[in-house]
């Protein structure tokens, strides 16, 4: 896009936005956390009339909790955060006065940066597009729990559920009383431009969906990442902790952050088949690709039977929430091991690389049709279906699935995969050091 546009697109933006102050530039670190920029309005007004980046230390790719650099990683270096104004919104209520945009890293040379997840995603879909003639849809659910502070002497020193009276798709008393919440969540979000499908009562105390519309990848990521800051924004009006953290309660189900993705063919003569064969590449990588969508030890306590999560095999079935694929219709899938702690940009790479293998293969689609939870089954009927591959249990045994796996290390880029292995394996050492109750309350503060 040229210069000229992009001016034209952020004047078009401040005459339909009065009263902007601040602009927060913002990018995803592979942990899954913001980090910000922010600019007084004409500081940034500047930045688009002169057609620049904005440099930060290229530190930001190898960061562990505490800002603590991963092993083997350099302070030195620097990246240039490109924003991208299709992806601005307005902050709502009293932060009215600040717009939020996304960035991508580029090098020096204005080119995208190797390290950098949403270029890389751009680059897959291109890839996949050209390669197969099949073009890539996403939206995303959000399962979200809203939790009360408990303070003591004034600091708040953890987190409680509200009432129990709730269940998948209630409307009980107490769900009534969390409706000016929810509602002026709703309100919030169609306000910034999401057009969301809908929201209702989840199943654990204190959860709620909010189903995203579908869009393509890049745009349904950053969407995403709108909708859950928006979310946290209005909580913390209600005093309240909106968390993805993906399982609070041992005896409940956990919090996705289920992906639909669709392949859908750009010429309408093209028949279905590559649909399948891009699935199939997910079931045959799935264990690498849980790497980026299960990104902390936390998240695998969903990977078991009976907790609507999607099982313990890379498996699919037809309309079966009990499968990591939930085959929705011929050419569309739902994701179910997928979570909150996932930077959303690096788990869609991991799946479009797998699936982009699964065409250049000509995978067959084995694994399905599974008709009930895959580790309910005997050895002898998953054999019959063509289950053959169990999911990993832990963030570690995924990670030594992603640093074997060639092809997914070639598709999602090995500038990514190294400097990805090298932050996640310092987290998990980090998080061997603390306790289950400080690392739940850092999990739910962060996410």
């Amino acid at each position: 896009m040229s210069i000229r546009s992009e001016v034209t697109r952020w004047e078009r933006f401040l005459d339909q936005n009065d009263g902007i102050e601040f602009v927060w530039l913002q990018y995803i670190t592979y942990s899954a956390t913001a980090i910000v920029q922010i600019m007084p309005v004409d500081r940034f007004t500047k930045l688009i009339q002169d057609g620049q980046s904005l440099p930060i230390t290229k530190a930001i790719y190898h960061l562990l909790p505490g800002d603590v650099l991963a092993d083997g990683a350099l302070p030195s270096g620097a990246c240039y955060l490109k924003p991208d104004l299709s992806s601005l919104y307005r902050q709502r209520g009293p932060n009215s006065h600040r717009a939020v945009v996304m960035t991508s890293s580029l090098d020096s040379d204005g080119k995208p940066l190797a390290e950098c997840a949403r270029s890389r995603l751009d680059t897959l879909v291109h890839l996949l597009m050209e390669q197969s003639g099949y073009c890539p849809l996403v939206g995303f659910e959000m399962e979200v729990v809203f939790l009360r502070r408990v303070r003591r002497d004034g600091k708040v020193v953890g987190y409680e559920a509200p009432s129990t009276n709730h269940s998948v798709f209630s409307m009980t008393s107490d769900d009534k009383q969390a409706l000016d919440l929810i509602e002026e969540v709703a309100r919030a979000l169609l306000e910034a431009g999401v057009t969301l499908e809908k929201f209702h009562a989840e199943s654990a105390p204190g959860q709620w969906e909010f189903v995203l519309p579908k869009d393509t990848p890049v745009i349904a990521a950053d969407t995403l990442l709108k909708a859950r800051a928006i979310i946290s924004d209005v909580a913390e009006k209600y005093d309240m902790r909106a968390t993805m953290h993906p399982r609070l309660f041992p005896t409940t189900a956990g919090s996705g952050m289920h992906s639909h993705i669709s392949v859908n063919p750009i010429d309408d003569s093209r028949d279905l088949v590559g649909a399948e064969q891009f699935f199939a590449g997910i079931i045959e990588h799935f264990p690498a690709v849980l790497a980026f969508n299960l990104a902390h030890d936390a998240s695998y306590n969903r990977v078991q039977s009976g907790t609507w999560s999607g099982g313990e095999y890379a498996a699919w079935g037809w309309e079966n929430k009990e499968m990591p694929l939930r085959r929705i219709t011929t050419n569309r899938f739902e994701v179910k091991l997928l979570d909150g702690l996932a930077n959303p940009y690096l788990a869609l790479c991991g799946m479009l690389a797998a699936g982009i293998d699964g065409l250049r293969r000509n995978l067959p689609l084995t694994g399905g049709d599974c008709q009930t939870a895959s580790g309910l089954l005997s050895g002898a009927e998953r054999e019959a279906l063509g289950i053959k591959t169990p999911l990993p249990k832990s963030l570690t045994a995924s990670l030594d699935a992603l640093e074997a796996d060639k092809e997914m290390r070639g598709l999602v880029g090995s500038a990514i995969v190294s400097n990805y292995l090298g932050v996640k394996r310092g987290e998990v050492r980090h998080f061997k050091g603390l306790g289950d109750e400080e690392t739940k309350n850092y999990l739910i503060s962060k996410y």
